[in-house]
C-alpha cells in the first residue's frame, strides 16, 4: 500500500488514490454501523425469546448480570495489561538500544572476521573468556549441591 502511495505520487495520481481511499473508507464505516445494528437486533431476539419462556423481568436481570460480568472482566484485563508509561518508555528505550548494538555489530562483522583471517591468535580471547565462565559456572553449580558428590 505504501508503495502505490509511492508510486502515485511520483506519476501524479495522488488525488485520484486518495479519493479512493476516501471511499473505501466511507464504505468501511457504513458496514461496522450496520454490522452494530445486526448486533443489536440479535440480542433483542434472543432477549424476547428468553423473555418467552422465562418473563421480561427475570430475562432482564440475566442480561444485566451478563452485562456486568462482562464488564468486571474487560476491567480486570484492562488492569492487567495496562503498563505504566514509564515502563512502557524503558522497554522500548532497550529494545531500541539492543536494535542498534545489534545492527552495529552486524556492521562490523566483515572486519571483525578480516582481522581474525590475519591474526588467528584473536580468537584465543573469547575461547578463554567462555572456557573461564563455563569452569566458574560448574565450580558454582558443585559448590551449591547441585551436582550430586
Amino acid at each position: 500500500m505504501v508503495f502505490q502511495l509511492i508510486s502515485r505520487l511520483l506519476t501524479g495520481e495522488a488525488s485520484i488514490y486518495f479519493a479512493r481511499l476516501r471511499t473505501i473508507a466511507t464504505i468501511y464505516v457504513v458496514m461496522g454501523i450496520f454490522a452494530l445494528a445486526m448486533l443489536f437486533f440479535l440480542f433483542l431476539a434472543l432477549f424476547a425469546w428468553i423473555a418467552h419462556s422465562i418473563g421480561v423481568v427475570a430475562t432482564a436481570l440475566i442480561f444485566a448480570a451478563a452485562c456486568l460480568v462482562i464488564l468486571i472482566g474487560v476491567y480486570i484485563f484492562l488492569t492487567i495489561a495496562r503498563r505504566p508509561p514509564r515502563r512502557r518508555a524503558r522497554e522500548r528505550m532497550q529494545s531500541d538500544v539492543a536494535s542498534i548494538a545489534s545492527v552495529a555489530a552486524v556492521s562490523n562483522l566483515p572486519l571483525l572476521f578480516r582481522s581474525l583471517r590475519r591474526r588467528k591468535s584473536l580468537l584465543i580471547v573469547p575461547v578463554a573468556a567462555a572456557s573461564v565462565w563455563g569452569v566458574f559456572r560448574v565450580f558454582q553449580n558443585w559448590r551449591d549441591g547441585g551436582y550430586r558428590r
